[in-house]
């Protein structure tokens, strides 16, 4: 039986500790936590506080894919400074995985840098994942996840599987967005099968044509009943992760209904 959990980037305008309960309550078997403001930003983050509201209920993932509640800086940004920031702000966050026993933290790249050639994107994109990769090798070691979006550097299948094989580390994978996936117009078994074992975290929601609005499941296009059949032939065990953050105004409310919608067709 697959295993549900529900990002709290959905709950931004609630306290961690309610959200956790709250994501516990509406019958999830996990929850993943966003390293960001106003939750778990790694920097000011009481792991401590953050464990006795868990009390042993599981974390999926923690979600670094935005810095101080925005997109930018990126780990390709062409500012020095900040692109620093970005990564101490990712190592950070591996740090608070550690501390929190979560296995994996997914990130993303943010746009390409316009007028820079290929080489030195590439060359950048490169050192970024190098050096979060040497730093999540510590004890425990960390998962690493590229979570590919429309319209950053990294925004498909392809690419993302190119950085994944060409920098052939054990601990690099990707956290995979299924509604990015249908927005870019891939088949979304293929995008699995082609994972494979490297998948650390599946985020999930609707999504109706190829709009990039994260839809409560039921509410859109994605074939859910396929996606569970792609799963299981890789044998997946991970968590699914509902990510719902547009629900802002009623995120239990929303998770609870694409729960309610997902269980039957995973059972």
């Amino acid at each position: 039986m697959h295993r549900f959990a529900y990002s709290t980037n959905a709950y931004t305008e609630w306290p961690l500790e309610r959200a956790i309960a709250d994501v516990r309550e509406r019958g999830f078997d996990g929850v993943e936590i966003l390293a960001d403001v106003p939750h778990a930003w790694p920097e000011t983050a009481d792991a401590a506080k953050i464990r006795a509201a868990l009390a042993g209920f599981p974390i999926s993932n923690l979600n670094a894919n935005t810095f101080e509640g925005r997109e930018a800086p990126g780990l390709i940004d062409l500012d020095p400074a900040a692109r620093q920031r970005k990564i101490d702000y990712v190592r950070r966050a591996i740090d608070l995985a550690r501390a929190l026993g979560a296995p994996s933290v997914c990130t993303a790249t943010g746009p390409a840098p316009e007028g820079l050639p290929a080489g030195k994107v590439s060359a950048l994109l490169y050192d970024a994942f190098d050096r979060l990769l040497t730093h999540a090798e510590g004890a425990p070691q960390v998962r690493v996840g590229i979570e590919y979006e429309p319209g950053f550097l990294v925004h498909a299948m392809r690419p993302a599987l190119r950085l994944i094989e060409e920098l052939d580390h054990p601990l690099m994978g990707v956290n995979l967005d299924l509604g990015h996936a249908q927005v870019e117009g891939e088949d979304l078994a293929e995008a699995i099968a082609a994972f494979g074992a490297r998948i650390w975290n599946i985020h999930l929601e609707d999504i109706r044509g190829r709009v990039h609005e994260h839809l409560v499941p039921g509410e859109g296009d994605v074939d859910f009943a396929r996606v569970r059949q792609a799963l299981d032939r890789i044998r997946y065990d991970r968590f699914v992760t509902l990510e719902l953050y547009p629900y802002k105004k009623d995120p239990g409310g929303a998770g609870a209904r694409g729960l309610a919608h997902l269980r039957p067709i995973f059972a």
